[in-house]
């Protein structure tokens, strides 16, 4: 088996989520609090593990209990990738009848997976246990008949799962009901009356969910209704969670939602708007494992490695040998800091220390060879910390290239895997960068054609503003200049609305990370945006950090999406290899971070 697969956690077993999570709370200690929080972050930063990992199957799977009913909270996991939430028929309501409706069919798909969660936890009890699951049938039909449901009272219920199995019989039916009321739709051009039943919030959602704290085997503390990847729901539907997030009913329901960076509203049925700090919390895991200042993501990937890696009983389970560097590149890399260390020490240097001196222009001095001899395809970005670097704070960005590595090997007949190769580690990762270049950006036109008339154009200028920064960031790399490392820009005044589309998709996709800084001056806040660092194999830049960002004007910005090759000469002051000064350019604008 391939220690590094990555599967959708949605499929995977209780027991083996417990196996292969390693906690990452301490870094996010806002997604247990008691409530409303967001949790955004790019596909691949581990939102929907961490989600699932809350769940009461996993966390007694996990020996963190013995049973649900020793937990604080009840965590469902609620994912939003499915049909169920966006129906196009829906989208033909408008006004009170929509809202009515697209409540009453969240809450019914919501439910139901409240439903399936409990029955998970329902299948290890007792027959003991009936007389209380009694009354829960009997106060869920109660809420089910005050809303207009029929219940059929000749059900056989001598079981566990039969009480079970009755009341989501019910919820089905009345999701059905609402299906096939969309698809009449579709059909008749006359508005036709609903006469089946209607959940809301207050009426039917908040009174399930305190019965479900009533039931002696589940946790009595409030129910985290995980709701993940919630940018996939309509716009109106994001409304209507929003509303949910507005009631203060945390000590009941506290709504942990995941997004990829692509929500799309902050307001509520009623068009008011949502507050953080005041209706909810937010945590985005890019702006935590992307910091400079933090080594919590690489303390996480490394732990997260050896635990896969003993799992799957591999007999060398230490990631930095697993994963080793390039060691002639190593030994070169070496002879460039002892002649930088050398310099500094013969009163040359440029930085007050010499440790500085020797982080900043080591692989610049190490590239610069490579290039007068052609060479630069051949930099290795093997090693364990390297490919941590170019995961960009996404561990599905390591896990991905890691699994491709070591099916390599399988696929050669080596059944004894000890390492990866530093050569096959640097055949997958330039394979793996390019990819994001070329293919994703096929891809990405393919599918926004279906959506827009622009659509090619869109795409074209992302890819021409994805190739300046590259191309502007590699020249600096490559040059004399005392600030050589970049993988950021600073953006100082507003966008052009156009521009402004271009790097938001550039965001969306994950192409550019986004944060916000202080501004020198001490007033207000200055947009940063971080190349990814996927990107860096194919541009040959040095994933390992950056020591100053480029302070880019609109103007420059869009000449970037525009024509790449004029932006890069506008933003060079020097020639690469000289040092001279180019006529008529201007100087880069450099500000340590």
């Amino acid at each position: 088996m391939n220690p590094f697969s990555v599967k959708t956690p949605e499929t995977l077993k209780a027991e083996d989520i417990a196996s292969l999570f390693i906690d990452v709370y301490s870094d996010f200690p806002r997604l247990l609090a008691q409530e409303h929080t967001f949790l955004h972050g790019a596909r691949g930063t581990g939102k929907s593990m961490m989600l699932r990992y809350l769940e009461p199957q996993v966390q007694v799977a996990a020996k963190k209990v013995s049973s649900a009913r020793e937990l604080s909270h009840y965590a469902i996991h609620v994912p939003i990738k499915s049909p169920n939430y966006a129906l196009s028929e829906l989208e033909r309501l408008d006004g009170s009848p929509y809202w009515l409706l697209a409540e009453h069919f969240m809450i019914c798909n919501v439910v139901l997976k409240v439903m399936g969660s409990l029955g998970l936890i329902a299948s290890v009890l007792n027959d003991d246990k009936l007389e209380a699951l009694e009354a829960f049938y009997c106060g869920c039909r109660t809420i089910f008949e005050s809303c207009g449901s029929e219940i059929n009272v000749n059900e056989d219920l001598a079981s566990v799962q039969g009480y079970m199995d009755a009341i989501s019989r019910v919820l089905k039916s009345e999701r059905n009901n609402a299906k096939r009321y969309m698809a009449n739709l579709a059909f008749n051009k006359e508005f036709q009356p609903y006469e089946n039943a209607l959940y809301g919030y207050e009426e039917f959602f908040l009174p399930f969910i305190r019965l479900i704290k009533s039931l002696d085997f589940t946790p009595n503390g409030p129910i985290y209704l995980m709701v993940d990847d919630a940018d996939n729901l309509p716009v109106r539907m994001q409304k209507i969670l929003n509303t949910w997030v507005s009631y203060r009913t945390t000590n009941d329901v506290c709504m942990k939602v995941s997004t990829q960076q692509r929500y799309k509203t902050w307001r509520t049925t009623q068009d008011v708007l949502i507050e953080r700090a005041h209706d909810f919390s937010e945590i985005d895991i890019s702006a935590v494992y992307t910091s400079k200042h933090s080594s919590h993501y690489y303390d996480r990937v490394q732990s997260i490695v050896r635990r896969r890696l003993e799992v799957n009983h591999i007999s060398n389970s230490d990631p930095l040998k697993f994963f080793p560097e390039n060691l002639v590149q190593r030994e070169k890399l070496d002879g460039v800091k002892r002649a930088i260390s050398e310099k500094w020490e013969s009163g040359s240097g440029v930085s007050s220390r010499k440790s500085d001196d020797v982080t900043r222009y080591a692989v610049s001095d190490y590239m610069k060879e490579l290039a007068k001899s052609k060479k630069t395809n051949t930099f290795s970005y093997s090693g364990f910390k390297s490919l941590v670097d170019i995961s960009s704070g996404m561990i599905r960005y390591f896990l991905e290239p890691a699994s491709r590595m070591y099916a390599e090997i399988v696929a050669s007949g080596n059944i004894q895997i000890t390492e990866i190769p530093a050569n096959i580690q640097d055949q997958v990762i330039y394979r793996w960068s390019e990819e994001y270049v070329l293919e994703e950006f096929d891809r990405l036109r393919q599918d926004e054609a279906s959506g827009y008339d622009h659509s090619i154009n869109r795409i074209e200028r992302l890819r021409n503003l994805i190739n300046a920064l590259g191309q502007c960031f590699q020249r600096k790399l490559l040059s004399d200049d005392s600030e050589r490392r970049f993988l950021s820009f600073m953006v100082t005044k507003p966008l052009t609305p156009d521009v402004q589309n271009v790097v938001d998709l550039a965001t969306e996709w994950g192409y550019l990370s986004i944060k916000s800084i202080a501004r020198k001056e001490g007033v207000g806040r200055n947009l940063l945006y971080t190349l990814n660092r996927r990107l860096a194999p194919y541009f040959k830049l040095d994933p390992s950090g950056y020591a100053a960002h480029m302070s880019l004007t609109p103007e420059h910005l869009k000449l970037a999406v525009e024509d790449p090759q004029a932006f890069v000469r506008e933003r060079l002051k020097r020639s690469v290899y000289s040092g001279e000064f180019e006529d008529n350019q201007q100087l880069l604008d450099l500000e340590g971070l």
